[in-house]
């Protein structure tokens, strides 16, 4: 599959062509990306119902005092083993054949929720199993991250690239609306087993999407013949040598860690408002409903304020929206909260990630872009940790209520740490 390329064109067409802006839709032009596009919406909406069901059964089933460190630890097993196998996982995804390695990762997640699906069919499923096995897909998802985001540029290539970054934002998010939606329905309809099972079939979109692809000979070329320990020291040499991806980095901590505390207190704020199975998850899809219009909205939030301001202005609102779900305890509220806190998460994420993604090059893009997951896994998790521990002792509202306050600060000292306002494109090297 070829990629656009700027020496393809005369200096006058390649120079008009870079400056035309181009629609979000664009990539789609691109068979490749199209097919895996539509089967990750697929995959992304089993994985969402998944997601909102666990948690929402670990609210039933783990032991009545220790229900918070469960929902949280729920949570932390998403998270956690990124910030562990990130690094690994990049430095495999770009020793080996990335089409062949995210397939071994697409199966083994297959695997852990068809074993789900098991456990709840014969009557065994407990709350340690729920927790080990989400741990497991948390452990496909850790090694699958890197190469996932290092193919996209081989798909779309450099121009196209900010566009696809915020299309799988928006099916991300499509999906993390309807998938706890459909999950909650049909649990409540046909049980713990369906829910599990429908997730473990919806791989499978996702796996022969992938098998059908090709990757760019160029692509394969410019990969490296590194040993594994070779792999890990030019990466980490890499990284401690660009300060600006670093720059990326600190502001995102700043965000992600008191902001993640509205998405892990969420099941417990749905107990405590005493809804059914399918209003939580109606309010848990408000979360991406959010998200996706943030994605809409970025170009033109960029437009008008640049990528370092838009995301300054995105961790103040949703400072307000954490706030607004702590002192109004109703369900309207806690659902516009959380949707006004999910167009700031993508608007920052979204931004991070070009910024990342356009200072690596090709031969060390998985190894940074696991470094990026890291941080924002391992801020994830130090922040689900943290406010989970905080719940336990003060209650959900002051736990929220703490989490806003912190952000403001937060801001500030993200707003000290300049964002790149563009990468060095001679940097990258592809």
């Amino acid at each position: 599959m070829s990629t656009p390329s700027p020496t393809s064109a005369s200096p006058s067409a390649s120079d008009a062509a870079a400056a035309a802006p181009l629609s979000m839709w664009a990539p789609l032009g691109i068979p490749a990306f199209k097919r895996l596009w539509l089967a990750n919406i697929v995959s992304n909406i089993g994985g969402w119902m998944q997601t909102a069901g666990a948690g929402w059964i670990m609210t039933e089933i783990a032991p009545a005092g220790d229900k918070a460190l469960f929902v949280a630890a729920m949570a932390v097993a998403t998270t956690c083993p990124v910030f562990l196998f990130g690094f690994p996982a990049g430095v495999l995804a770009d020793r080996f054949d990335r089409r062949r390695y995210i397939l071994a990762c697409q199966i083994w997640m297959m695997l852990a929720a068809a074993a789900l699906a098991v456990l709840a069919a014969i009557g065994k499923l407990d709350h340690w199993n729920l927790l080990a096995l989400m741990t497991c897909v948390g452990i496909g998802n850790a090694m699958n991250g890197p190469a996932w985001h290092a193919v996209v540029p081989e798909i779309v290539g450099r121009r196209h690239l900010p566009q696809a970054i915020a299309l799988n934002s928006a099916a991300f998010n499509l999906a993390r609306t309807v998938g706890p939606v459909i999950g909650q329905v049909l649990q409540a309809v046909a049980g713990v087993f369906a829910l599990f099972a429908t997730n473990a079939l919806t791989f499978l979109a996702l796996i022969g999407a992938i098998a059908s692809w090709r990757r760019p000979a160029e692509a394969r070329a410019q990969q490296r013949s590194e040993s594994l320990w070779a792999g890990f020291v030019t990466g980490f040499a890499f990284i401690r040598d660009t300060p600006a991806l670093w720059r990326v980095w600190a502001r995102a901590m700043c965000f992600f860690v008191p902001a993640i505390a509205f998405a892990t207190l969420l099941p417990l704020i749905g107990r405590t408002l005493q809804l059914s199975d399918a209003q939580y998850g109606v309010l848990f899809s408000s979360f991406g409903v959010g998200a996706v219009g943030g994605t809409m909205m970025l170009p033109r939030f960029n437009t008008w304020l640049g990528a370092d301001r838009a995301n300054i202005a995105a961790m103040l609102t949703a400072a307000a929206a954490i706030a607004l779900g702590a002192a109004v305890p109703h369900v309207v509220a806690v659902g516009v909260g959380l949707a006004l806190c999910g167009g700031c998460w993508m608007v920052v994420i979204a931004n991070n990630n070009v910024a990342t993604q356009n200072l690596l090059p090709h031969w060390v893009r998985a190894r940074g872009m696991a470094v990026h997951q890291i941080v924002f896994f391992g801020s994830l998790t130090v922040g689900q940790t943290l406010w989970g521990i905080v719940a336990d002792r003060i209650g959900i509202p002051l736990t929220m209520g703490c989490a806003a306050v912190l952000l403001l600060p937060m801001a500030f000292l993200a707003a000290s740490i300049p964002l790149p306002v563009s990468a060095a494109t001679s940097a990258a090297g592809d």
